[in-house]
């Protein structure tokens, strides 16, 4: 009897499959310093895939497929790439100078992939950015790229196929997205440019890609623009994507991925940004009701509405040098120029001399405010910053990591510096202003007579 029941679930594995039973992945924090909790989120999309305790004992989750995360803190000054996958214990620990690790070589090598990308680049910059011989550029970029290929090599047994493919994209991805930035936004090459015919080694694209999508996109603008010539339309492009993509799980992951760049970093797609605005947005929101990646349109499109020009100002909080609470209500029925900067942005410091000449016109127009809103992430550092300023106009105010808060969503500040002009009646008037400059002063003008 024991036999034939043997018997019967050896033919049942061969008709169905036995499999593993899936143990999860188990993740620990072992610290010992102050360090308390720990996010982990996917790297793109920023979705949350769970928080860690030290006083937690070990925490176990299900994964769908191997992913690429960022185990960080809850302000992100410290952060650390892991690829998750099941079946696997993750130890994360900090290091003596309190930065992260973990217990995993293929974790160690995706962040050698991060890091020494940005340290050859640094290295080589003077070469890179002066030499008009791009082919000796893409050439020094391959023999990098090979290098550190074989320092995957060596311990690739170590890894499953889905991790060594990982790592072998991140190596080729981070490479080819450098590059791209470098011909379309810094040398601004034409699409035609020999140059990009390295797009001729981007594979075909398979579920890898949702680990850095970008190159794709690029990719495909590059392809587009050297078949159309120029860009008809957003729609157009979105088409485009799919065409050249046909898996719509892919398809639409770049699809969202390209239309939250354009409202985040338009100043990546420059060609496209000029045919972006609210009403092809509201018209791309209703095309792509059915994109599985919607969640990521609305949520971008939402603060992207919330900051367009007509708009209610979100009011906001913030905090004087004293110490005093802030909130923009105050000033409503006031024609308001907010500067959003912070100590560590250099475009910030080279304009602040023109803010402050804007705030001295102004300072004795009780009609005009202008509020220079620091976003650091240390108060100290910015209360530094100020007491070395040897007059105060304008009205300083701050919000740690104002970036990451609600003010940072609700204007849509990605990147800064970023100037923003309300009116009287607590609309924005303009909510993308690139810097300073005379045409903005005769904005303020245009705003007091109304």
């Amino acid at each position: 009897m024991k036999s034939k029941y043997i018997l019967l679930i050896a033919i049942l594995c061969l008709l169905n499959g036995c499999k593993k039973q899936n143990a999860g992945l188990k993740i620990k924090l072992n610290s010992k310093d102050k360090l308390d909790t720990l996010y982990i989120s996917e790297l793109i999309t920023k979705k949350p895939i769970t928080k860690i305790n030290k006083d937690d004992k070990t925490k176990t989750i299900q994964l769908d497929a191997p992913t690429i995360a960022s185990i960080h803190t809850k302000n992100e000054d410290k952060s650390y790439l892991t690829i998750l996958t099941q079946n696997r214990n993750l130890n994360i620990s900090s290091k003596p100078d309190s930065s992260l690790t973990t217990n995993d070589k293929s974790d160690s090598l995706i962040n050698y992939l991060w890091r020494s990308n940005l340290d050859f680049i640094q290295k080589n910059s003077s070469f890179i950015f002066t030499t008009k011989n791009t082919d000796s550029i893409l050439n020094i970029f391959e023999n990098f790229r090979q290098d550190r290929e074989k320092e995957i090599n060596k311990f690739k047994e170590q890894f499953s196929p889905e991790v060594t493919e990982i790592l072998y994209f991140q190596n080729d991805a981070r490479i080819y997205s450098f590059l791209f930035w470098l011909g379309r936004i810094s040398k601004r090459l034409p699409s035609n440019n020999n140059y990009f015919n390295f797009i001729e080694k981007i594979p075909k694209a398979t579920k890898t890609l949702k680990s850095l999508p970008d190159i794709y996109l690029y990719k495909y603008e590059v392809e587009y623009l050297r078949k159309n010539q120029t860009l008809e339309s957003i729609p157009d492009f979105l088409k485009f994507i799919e065409d050249k993509t046909k898996h719509k799980d892919l398809s639409d992951f770049l699809k969202a991925n390209y239309i939250k760049a354009l409202i985040e970093m338009p100043s990546y797609w420059e060609k496209h940004e000029k045919l972006f605005n609210t009403e092809v947005l509201t018209q791309t929101l209703n095309s792509e009701k059915t994109n599985l990646y919607y969640n990521l349109i609305e949520q971008t499109s939402s603060s992207f509405y919330a900051s367009q020009n007509g708009e209610i100002a979100y009011l906001f909080k913030a905090e004087d040098k004293f110490g005093n609470q802030f909130n923009l209500e105050s000033l409503i029925g006031k024609v308001i120029f907010i500067d959003t900067w912070a100590t560590w942005c250099g475009p910030c410091i080279n304009h602040r001399p023109k803010v402050l000449e804007f705030a001295k016109k102004y300072k004795n127009n009780n009609e005009v405010k202008i509020l220079l809103v620091s976003v650091d992430s240390s108060k100290d550092k910015w209360l530094s910053f100020l007491d070395k300023e040897n007059e105060e106009y304008g009205q300083n105010l701050f919000i740690q990591n104002g970036m990451r808060t609600e003010f940072g969503n609700n204007y849509n500040i990605k990147s800064i510096p970023r100037y923003i002009l309300i009116g009287k009646d607590g609309k924005i008037i303009n909510s993308n202003i690139k810097e300073p400059s005379l045409l903005i002063e005769k904005e303020i003008e245009n705003a007091l007579k109304e």
